[in-house]
């Protein structure tokens, strides 16, 4: 039965690691069934409580229209930190099972014993513990092999590979004129320019240009290699420029957005003004960011 609802947890842990998240999942089993399924999501939603057993309770919370979860079990693939064993004792749930320990920052016996401040809560850990502690062995591994950095593009070989990056993406991929995608701020030795790259194993796997035009810069040409999407890449990137424009004085961030892209680009704190105009054959707004 634990086994069941654990292999249910992994489903959603494998989730997490399809996006490049520490490949954690929960799963809220209420009167034997499953109601509520989580996994993490912190990059994603850049929020610190984005953890799945936080995720997943608050959900269920949203379905029983109950805070208490007294009658309920969780089921989480990894021992829970400090924080969801905190959510977790005032949630009032009765037992928790989970798969592998944490001897970093587990709260449930490895590093503290949380679960003490109930005698009434019962922690079981150790279920499909191999599998559990495999995908994250898996995941930790990838990360140290290929660990991204994000820097200036400041060569001509890591220049041409953001070039080549840019025919792939726009003109192979969207079908846009190589004369419309390079103009002649596409130099390298242009000082109101900045190139921005994100690197894995020196390899660039995703860029952007930046035009700097006083306290005002111009973001564009934003590109992330389609094997790297959704793994926060172009977050990364966008973040870097941010820090670039508070360092150097910078008041205000433009950017010309694809109607598609408008979603990422307002979870990176710009706003659309203006209307809706054509470029490369692509609809495109307006878009800002103050600082």
């Amino acid at each position: 039965m634990h086994s069941k609802y654990m292999k249910e947890a992994l489903i959603q842990a494998q989730q997490a690691y399809d996006k490049d998240e520490v490949p954690v999942g929960a799963v809220l089993v209420y009167e034997d069934k499953i109601i509520s399924k989580a996994h993490n999501l912190r990059e994603s939603n850049q929020l610190v409580t984005s953890h799945a057993e936080l995720l997943c309770l608050e959900k269920a919370n949203q379905i029983l229209e109950d805070w208490k979860l007294e009658d309920c079990t969780l089921y989480v693939t990894l021992e829970p930190c400090v924080m969801c064993a905190g959510v977790i004792l005032q949630s009032r749930i009765k037992q928790v099972f989970y798969g592998a320990s944490d001897p970093k920052g587990g709260a449930f016996g490895s590093v503290v014993s949380m679960h003490e401040l109930n005698p009434k809560l019962e922690i079981t850990g150790g279920i499909l513990e191999e599998e559990c502690s495999s995908i994250l062995t898996k995941y930790f591994r990838e990360k140290r092999k290929s660990q991204l950095k994000i820097k200036k593009v400041q060569n001509k070989k890591d220049f041409e590979q953001y070039l080549k990056l840019r025919y792939q993406i726009f003109v192979e991929e969207q079908h846009v004129d190589p004369n419309v995608e390079y103009d002649k701020y596409d130099r390298l030795e242009r000082e109101d320019v900045v190139f921005v790259g994100a690197f894995i194993n020196n390899e660039i796997v995703g860029g952007l240009r930046v035009i700097i035009e006083e306290s005002t810069i111009k973001v564009g040409r934003v590109v992330v290699n389609r094997d790297y999407r959704n793994k926060n890449i172009g977050k990364r990137l966008m973040d870097y420029v941010d820090v670039y424009a508070v360092n150097n004085g910078i008041k205000i961030a433009k950017l010309g957005s694809q109607l598609t892209a408008v979603g990422f680009y307002e979870k990176c704190g710009y706003s659309s003004y203006g209307d809706v105009f054509i470029d490369a054959g692509i609809d495109h707004i307006m878009m800002k960011k103050e600082f």
